[in-house]
């Protein structure tokens, strides 16, 4: 056997050993604090008095801010700890302290601890986790981003009284998971309500659709903390293509090599943040020109993927997956001045084609879809197809994205969209 071939199968057997770990014991997925409350209090975790910390939860754009925000307080010397949710292409993308990622030897060693717990879910025994991997660490940040809602998300129990909280784009989506399953006010409604009934620390409100912002202000009513809000205490000023921020005492220009207006937009609370911390303007312009996030409006330049391209042509990966993110991506896309505009999608199945797939109307050549054969719960290729039908969007069923490659023309932009499970396959391959 060769060395690669060896190294490939200890790879193979410590992933299987970490998904047994992760479903020993493992309870259905179920929102709820009790089970991981306890597990927390018999673990003696607790929040350290030195350490300031952040939660961010919300529909849309929760990594971007948090990486926004980290790329900041790197500039500024300071200690962080952060988790997320999903990774991209490893599980130990989810735990990160000062710029690096957990060793999957030491994941494993934590979660050989964790696993022992009855009736932790998945999320749950990642975030308990990931309290443990940083108990003993010397912080100056602790940050955790929310999985499902909030309000009966683990990291609310991992991180009880955060001391500062950002509310992120909120909008339709998990829609399975709501009372009436229905895109409609009164779902939007619930959403709202278990992303920031909870929320008692001071809080950071992300640019928001108005109904939303109306929801989230009668939400928050019982707050009792500072509010700041996207638009009356601070926002993002764009003149003649040139970015301003701006809020009650600071105006200055900004600078970042990431694209489109609403990712300008999302750095406006991380920076509103930054300065609330008495970090120097200096230092934020700095950290913004170092922002990079993986899977998101990200420009593939080397790799395999680009193998079966031409010279001229773009490929881009987005993790887009509902369609607050889906109509904006496709509104930045339609800036690019290219002949031929395609893209390649895969999604799972708690999300809905309709409502993302609309924005894709028109604008593009042809959409392709496929199935992502690392995942169970993707929504059938032909599915997908059949939905494009209906709404009338140009579109074809291919077995691997080679195949869709095959079909391309000089001159072209290609986008790989759906799901950021679907551009961590990717991302592997690439």
């Amino acid at each position: 056997m060769s060395q690669l071939a060896r190294q490939l199968k200890r790879q193979l057997e410590k992933k299987s050993s970490l998904e047994k770990l992760l479903t020993l014991n493992q309870h259905k997925i179920r929102l709820g604090l009790s089970r991981i409350n306890e597990v927390i209090k018999k673990l003696k975790i607790t929040q350290k008095p030195h350490v300031k910390y952040l939660t961010v939860n919300g529909t849309s754009a929760k990594n971007s801010i948090i990486q926004i925000f980290k790329s900041i307080i790197i500039k500024h010397s300071q200690r962080y700890a952060a988790t997320y949710s999903p990774h991209l292409v490893s599980i130990t993308e989810r735990f990160e302290h000062n710029q690096k990622f957990i060793k999957l030897s030491k994941l494993k060693k934590i979660l050989t601890k964790v696993a022992k717990y009855k009736n932790l879910t998945h999320f749950e025994k990642l975030v308990t986790a990931f309290g443990v991997y940083i108990r003993d660490l010397k912080l100056d940040w602790a940050i955790g981003e929310y999985g499902l809602f909030g309000r009966l998300d683990g990291i609310r129990a991992l991180f009880d009284k955060p001391n500062y909280h950002i509310i992120s784009p909120i909008s339709w989506d998990h829609l399975a998971w709501t009372k009436t399953k229905k895109r409609n006010f009164k779902t939007l409604k619930e959403i709202v309500f278990e992303k920031t009934s909870f929320i008692k620390s001071k809080v950071y409100v992300a640019k928001q659709d108005l109904k939303v912002l109306k929801l989230i202000k009668y939400n928050l009513k019982n707050n009792h903390s500072e509010k700041f809000f996207y638009g009356s205490d601070f926002k993002i000023i764009k003149k003649n293509k040139r970015y301003y921020y701006k809020d009650n005492l600071n105006y200055f220009q900004i600078k970042s090599n990431l694209i489109g207006d609403y990712m300008y937009e999302n750095m406006a609370p991380a920076i509103k943040l930054a300065l609330d911390n008495n970090i120097p303007i200096s230092t934020i312009k700095k950290g913004l020109l170092k922002v990079d996030i993986k899977g998101r409006l990200q420009i593939v330049k080397k790799g395999k993927l680009i193998r079966n391209l031409n010279s001229k042509d773009k490929l881009i990966l987005d993790g887009a997956h509902n369609a607050q993110q889906s109509e904006r991506l496709v509104k930045i896309i339609n800036e690019f001045k290219f002949k031929n505009k395609y893209a390649v999608i895969s999604m799972i199945n708690s999300k809905d084609p309709v409502s993302f797939l609309k924005p894709f109307k028109g604008k593009f050549t042809k959409l392709y879809f496929l199935d992502n054969p690392e995942q169970n719960n993707f929504i059938p290729k032909e599915k997908l197809k059949a939905v494009a039908d209906k709404l009338k969007i140009n579109s074809e069923i291919k077995e691997n994205f080679q195949d869709a490659f095959k079909s391309n023309k000089s001159n072209s932009l290609w986008l790989m969209t759906g799901s950021l499970y679907w551009i961590g396959y990717l991302l592997s391959k690439n």
